[in-house]
């Protein structure tokens, strides 16, 4: 009904806007900049840096490693999202997603599956890229996990 209200139904403002911030983004990001040493930041005030410059020039950097994952498990999640662009998008055939691509395989004429499981393989190479693209960052994420400053 907000989607609705706000003019948002089948189009692609009602597919990204909703998943933009999650919890598990907010936890995992919060865990990551709980665990840098406070010590940074104090240096950084004492070299008279304000707030946004250490963000900026300390903090960001510093967690590459945190938003490579959940980029990652952000776009593997939204990428095989069913349901809400089903309820979402009127014309599949325009602004559907790669699952509901794959529903149109399924018919009266019966399932071609030579052809779904082409279509398959295909759908998964984006996310195959993107893991070859960000494996330094997901292997850096993942060694420095344990590593707490406070």
């Amino acid at each position: 009904m907000l989607m609705q209200a706000f003019g948002w139904v089948d189009t692609y403002q009602s597919l990204i806007f909703p998943w933009a911030f999650t919890a598990f983004g907010t936890f995992l990001l919060r865990q990551f900049f709980r665990a840098v040493p406070r010590e940074l930041q104090e240096a950084a005030r004492i070299d008279g840096a304000g707030e946004l410059r250490i963000f900026l020039r300390i903090m960001l950097p510093l967690a590459r490693p945190a938003l490579g994952v959940l980029a990652v498990f952000t776009f593997i999640n939204y990428w095989n999202s069913f349901l809400w662009p089903l309820i979402m998008i009127n014309d599949v055939t325009a602004r559907g997603t790669v699952p509901l691509g794959l529903q149109l395989f399924f018919g009266q004429n019966g399932n071609q599956w030579h052809l779904v499981m082409a279509a398959s393989v295909v759908s998964i190479l984006p996310t195959l890229l993107l893991l070859i693209a960000l494996q330094k960052h997901l292997v850096k994420g993942i060694a420095t996990a344990g590593l707490a400053g406070r």
